[in-house]
């Protein structure tokens, strides 16, 4: 994920201090991608602890002109580097509320914003009293990403069994099923306001755990609905305080309008970005960068106006079972239109039922003039991808 921030620094002439896991800064694409004045740090340990201290050992290496996090686990600590330096970032509160789904509940609920009824919950009977009356309901876990154990049950047998797969004592969420299309807004976020923003359609498997099959750019949309979401997300940012950088914010769209679902303050994973740049020629990775060094945006004219053209990203989903054989990927890659394929799975590998995102074999980022064009491509794609598996 942040091999194309590594691409964008080093054409605007920077050089990158990196900082991850041993394993990743040894990977052959990882030392690839990195420039002769650019420097690894390992971290021991993945919490915020082990970010900032490997972040230390940085620092006295020299100076930095700006701070970026773009994944879930290091955006506090990353929030935290930039609040210190006096570099533009989040804001620490900002992140710190991104990271847990109750003070995102708590924050919006005090701002009178449209979100679901939830209860705190730290234990079952309580959960239960809640969801009475309410089936299907949502559990979640306070803090995860990938849409990682969040699950739509739909009677107190799935509840008490959802429990049960927790840590013990762990506090949970139990939400207001909502039912209606799903979108979230990629939006770049400069000194308190958005300066671009770009919505995106999604399409998800059913319940109990509704992992994101396809994004689409632009989402169909009307002009009042497409108000009314640009109306919530300036509300969302004003509540978290959020300052400068990325954020990927989840809504549904209901009758009453939209409601929200979450909001990160970190760029998009499932090669949003690549999807947005296909769809409009807006280079987020590149204007993530600038925006976190301070420096002037290379964001296209017309930005703001309708995107040129659509593109999508398919997740293709085989069934469990053992990789057999993977055929096709070559074929897709000249097909016009084609951005970008990645296939994560070869013969012997196993694939998983689709729970979160973390259970996806691959996908397919494709554009097109229009959605008709846009869809025959996908139906192209379809036919010459093949992941066999047997069970």
């Amino acid at each position: 994920m942040g091999r194309p921030y590594l691409g964008r620094a080093h054409a605007r002439g920077l050089d990158v201090s990196v900082l991850d896991t041993a394993d990743a800064l040894g990977w052959d694409e990882t030392k690839a991608a990195l420039g002769p004045g650019d420097r690894g740090y390992p971290v021991t340990a993945t919490d915020d602890e082990g970010w900032l201290a490997a972040a230390t050992t940085a620092l006295a290496d020299g100076p930095v002109a700006g701070v970026l996090g773009f994944s879930e686990p290091h955006i506090v600590a990353a929030a935290m580097l930039a609040e210190e330096l006096g570099l533009p970032g989040p804001g620490v509160r900002a992140a710190v509320i991104s990271r847990n789904k109750l003070m995102q509940r708590e924050v919006f609920g005090r701002a009178g914003l449209n979100q679901p009824e939830y209860l705190h919950a730290r234990d079952v009977r309580a959960a239960e009293s809640f969801a009475a009356g309410r089936y299907p309901v949502v559990l979640k876990p306070l803090s995860s990403m990938g849409s990682l154990g969040v699950r739509v049950v739909a009677d107190p047998h799935e509840l008490r069994a959802w429990v049960n797969e927790q840590a013990a004592s762990a506090a949970f969420l139990v939400e207001e099923y909502l039912d209606g299309p799903e979108f979230s807004v990629e939006a770049l976020i400069v000194d308190g306001a958005p300066v671009f923003e770009s919505v995106t359609a999604k399409t998800t498997t059913v319940a109990p755990c509704r992992v994101e099959l396809a994004h689409h750019v632009p989402a169909s949309l009307d002009a009042p609905d497409r108000q009314a979401i640009s109306t919530l997300l300036r509300q969302v940012i004003g509540a978290l305080g959020m300052r400068t950088g990325v954020v990927h914010f989840e809504l549904i769209l209901r009758s009453d309008g939209p409601h929200i679902v979450e909001i990160a303050t970190r760029t998009p994973g499932d090669y949003l970005m690549d999807v947005i740049q296909a769809a409009t020629d807006v280079d987020l990775y590149d204007a993530a960068v600038a925006a976190a060094c301070g420096l002037p945006l290379n964001l296209p004219p017309g930005a703001a106006a309708p995107p040129p053209r659509m593109a999508s990203v398919w997740f293709p989903t085989p069934p469990a079972g053992t990789v057999s054989a993977v055929e096709g990927v070559e074929r897709v890659e000249k097909l016009p239109g084609v951005v970008k394929i990645e296939i994560d799975v070869a013969p012997g590998d196993e694939v998983h039922e689709l729970r979160s995102s973390m259970d996806r074999v691959g996908m397919v980022v494709y554009q097109a003039p229009d959605r008709q064009e846009l869809d025959a491509l996908l139906a192209r794609v379809r036919d010459e991808l093949r992941i066999a598996v047997t069970r």
